[in-house]
């Protein structure tokens, strides 16, 4: 299972730069980052090295959803496995542009909720299908808050992309989506300190906090459950 997972996730990470270049491109709003800074989706879809790098971040990922030890059964991997893939490109993009393109959000939320209302289901999960979409809107809810109180720090792209996360963490219970956007904060405020270490970023740099919401949310899948039930056992 995991090694077919790793295979797959090579491959789909290696299509993901075909994606990126059929998103329609949007000037920039205006008072935000210049037309002449601002890169189109084929162009960043044309970096040298992209496929491989796409390919081995997918592969990563994939191979931690399956290893994950998290009981999510074959059609709910399968789910989260898409989800992840284009979690893969709008880091990337996010990285990049400062930017999570509508064109990449709205179908990771598609896919995260037509693909757990068909593990549902199969499964008669529907209990879990209920508190899924509860952690969606409290996701969002949240993020939401913190957009308005710091637009600076956080954007409706990652307002949009707490809705997704907060489905799937919300799938597996309330601990795990509370954990999981902890380790979001957590993985944003490491990346902050190395980037200011090294030089790469001020105090008052803007960085791209959807990169991080996604690699906490991985963690909490990964190891979510484990972490919960050694901190309960304490």
């Amino acid at each position: 299972m995991i090694a077919l997972l790793a295979v797959s996730g090579l491959v789909a990470g290696a299509m993901l730069p075909w994606i990126i270049a059929r998103i329609p491109d949007r000037p920039p709003a205006e008072g935000t980052r210049p037309a002449s800074s601002y890169s189109s989706y084929r162009d960043l879809a044309a970096r040298r090295g992209l496929p491989v790098i796409l390919a081995l971040a997918t592969c990563a990922s994939w191979t931690l959803i399956g290893w994950s030890g998290t009981d999510l059964g074959v059609a709910t991997t399968a789910v989260y496995a898409l989800v992840a893939a284009l979690g893969v490109a709008m880091a990337y993009i996010d990285i990049r542009e400062h930017r999570l393109p509508d064109w990449l959000t709205f179908p990771a939320l598609g896919v995260a909720a037509i693909g757990m209302a068909a593990a549902a289901a199969l499964s008669g999960q529907w209990t879990d299908y209920g508190r899924a979409w509860a952690g969606a809107v409290a996701a969002v809810a949240f993020y939401l808050v913190l957009a308005l109180l710091r637009p600076s720090d956080l954007g409706l792209g990652d307002v949009k992309l707490a809705g997704t996360i907060g489905l799937l963490l919300g799938w597996i219970s309330w601990p795990v989506l509370i954990f999981g956007i902890f380790a979001g904060f957590v993985v944003g405020a490491l990346v902050g300190v190395v980037l200011l270490v090294l030089g790469r970023a001020g105090r008052r740099s803007a960085i791209p906090f959807g990169p991080a919401m996604l690699v906490g949310a991985l963690i909490a899948v990964t190891w979510g459950e484990s972490v919960v039930e050694a901190y309960l056992a304490l």
